[in-house]
């Protein structure tokens, strides 16, 4: 009579083959008399993998065991097997073997936390590849894909590969090195293999060069230098090596005209780019690639078709100069009240000034107006403007204005700069000079009025303290809008809006009862909302008053909550 292995071995299909290896090798402790009972299996599965016995072991295990947990560590290999860790660890090489040959694939322990006890001493965790499964899946037998390599497009997405790996964890930096210097070995031919022989980078410049040609295809035009550096080293003190070195101009990358360093704004340090040398060099195999422009890396930019679409009410004095501006920068309008103020030697520069009590929409009503015209929003975060070094906080506001004025020139749409809340920084100069960070806020305002003087493009800020307002700066803005608080019937609209439960009377009654921003009915509408969810009932209209009453900070020792 056959026995279940010897049936397996004539007519599984290769999943059935890794299933019954699995089942078998529990609790077996990967004991020689377990190998030699299944190897008839292991020797068809083997087939599939082009592997030895205890690598198909290991791997059928690992199939099992990522069904229910991400990436594996030793500890839970050794669960399975019913040994002690010591055990696997012996067959190491075994489990590299197949990670190099990307049956398996390495894991960060760091971002698997439900595992986070495993494995503590050696930190190596492991997957089963989806293309190694797939091919299992449908019967096929699996090979190692290798990307093919003709142009600059594909070899910098070959390395771009083994970078990511590097970064995901799943090779170690020697690795991802020997990798890259055989991809580039063995193309010589590539246009950019050839140019990078006739200049004398290190390893990790090239390294970092290519990931700079591969940000660049992925439309990605700046980059942050901290980030890029992390890339080729985990030594802090290496780190600083390597940016003070691009920074300084000292770098063969920059001595070369590869690559330029500039200042980022107040996000970073600085910024690194190719130069327009190198994007030809890149390009130059094939001229006719068209790179999309993307903003990337700058968590500080709203991209306008993220912007949600929000209905705002407003007095109609205020609504006739919201339209007036919407109008205005419409792409197709903007455009050729540009070309004419230039045509006339005047400035093309926009400034405005939303001003007005908290809650009252102006910034919404930016975000709306760039939604409307398709204008990308870089939002100024005024608190790291104020540096806690002197004469630091200066040269973020010139880099501001620089990097908006970069990316304004690289933009099909011109987009807003937007100081929100900008009191702190517009307020009026000090004239006595008292202490250092008098004179570092005056040197911040002058950088700023300079700057709005030259501006080209379009900047709105923001107030809730408009009578702080240095003078100087009032002047400097084409269109100041007052902002305050709506009126009976645009209450009432905010009201049927954000509650659409309230029936006709009781919004009327609550617009024409408390006298709310904007911005408190929509606090009041969230804590309406939470009530439901909470209570499984519609607030009353007593709790309704309560929570009117704490937005207008008129407390009454009533019972609040949900």
């Amino acid at each position: 009579m056959k026995t279940k292995t010897q049936e397996m071995k004539r007519t599984g299909t290769p999943l059935q083959f890794v299933e019954h290896i699995a089942h078998e090798s529990m609790d077996s402790g990967l004991s020689d008399e377990f190998i030699h009972k299944i190897a008839p299996v292991c020797k068809q599965l083997s087939g599939y993998l082009d592997c030895t016995a205890i690598q198909s072991v290991l791997f059928s295990v690992m199939v099992n065991l990522n069904f229910s947990h991400r990436a594996v560590g030793i500890d839970r290999l050794a669960n399975w097997f019913g040994c002690t860790p010591i055990t696997v660890a012996l067959h190491m090489n075994e489990l590299e073997e197949l990670r190099q040959r990307k049956i398996l694939r390495k894991e960060i322990s760091e971002r698997n936390h439900d595992y986070e006890t495993e494995n503590t001493i050696a930190g190596i965790f492991y997957s089963v590849s989806r293309e190694a499964f797939e091919a299992l899946r449908i019967g096929e037998r699996y090979r190692m894909k290798e990307l093919p390599i003709t142009n600059n497009y594909e070899l910098v997405r070959a390395v771009g590969a083994q970078i990511q790996q590097r970064d995901e964890g799943q090779i170690d930096f020697p690795e991802m090195c020997r990798e890259i210097h055989r991809i580039l070995s063995d193309h010589p031919e590539v246009e950019l293999v050839r140019e990078l022989k006739q200049v004398s980078l290190s390893e990790k410049e090239r390294i970092l060069y290519i990931n700079l040609c591969d940000e660049y295809y992925n439309g990605i035009q700046t980059s942050d230098l901290i980030i890029m550096v992390k890339l080729l080293t985990g030594d802090k003190r290496e780190q600083m090596g390597i940016r003070e070195n691009i920074a300084r101009g000292a770098s063969a990358l920059v001595t070369s005209a590869l690559v330029e360093c500039c200042d980022s704004g107040f996000r970073s340090d600085k910024e690194i780019s190719l130069t327009e040398k190198s994007i030809a060099i890149l390009l130059r195999d094939d001229p006719g690639m068209v790179v999309e422009k993307t903003v990337a890396r700058m968590p500080d930019v709203i991209l306008s078709d993220t912007i949600s679409e929000k209905r705002l009410y407003f007095t109609s004095d205020v609504q006739a100069r919201y339209d007036e501006i919407s109008n205005l920068l419409q792409p197709v309008n903007y455009d050729k009240l540009v070309a004419r103020l230039r045509k006339n030697g005047m400035k093309t520069g926009f400034a405005m000034l939303f001003e007005g009590p908290p809650g009252t929409g102006k910034t919404e009503s930016v975000y709306q107006l760039a939604r409307m015209s398709g204008r990308n929003v870089l939002q100024v975060s005024i608190s790291e403007m104020k540096s806690e070094w002197y004469g630091r906080s200066e040269k973020k506001m010139a880099a501001l204005f620089d990097r908006y004025r970069k990316l304004a020139e690289k933009s099909s749409v011109v987009p807003i700069l937007l100081f929100n809340e900008c009191d702190s920084l517009l307020t009026t100069r000090k004239t006595n000079h008292e202490t250092s960070i008098d004179n570092t806020e005056n040197a911040i305002q002058a950088i700023i009025l300079q700057s709005l003087e030259d501006l080209n493009g379009i900047l709105i800020a923001t107030t809730n303290l408009v009578e702080n307002l240095d003078k100087a700066f009032d002047r400097r803005f084409m269109f100041k809008v007052h902002f305050g608080k709506p009126t009976i019937e645009a209450r009432y609209h905010i009201w049927s809006e954000k509650i659409p439960a309230l029936s006709g009377a009781t919004a009327l009654q609550l617009a024409e009862t408390y006298e709310l921003s904007g911005g408190q009915i929509d606090n009041i509408a969230r804590k309406y909302t939470m009530h439901r969810v909470l209570k499984g009932n519609l607030p009353s209209r007593h709790q309704l008053d309560s929570w009117c009453l704490e937005e207008t900070g008129s407390r009454r020792q009533q019972k609040i909550g949900f």
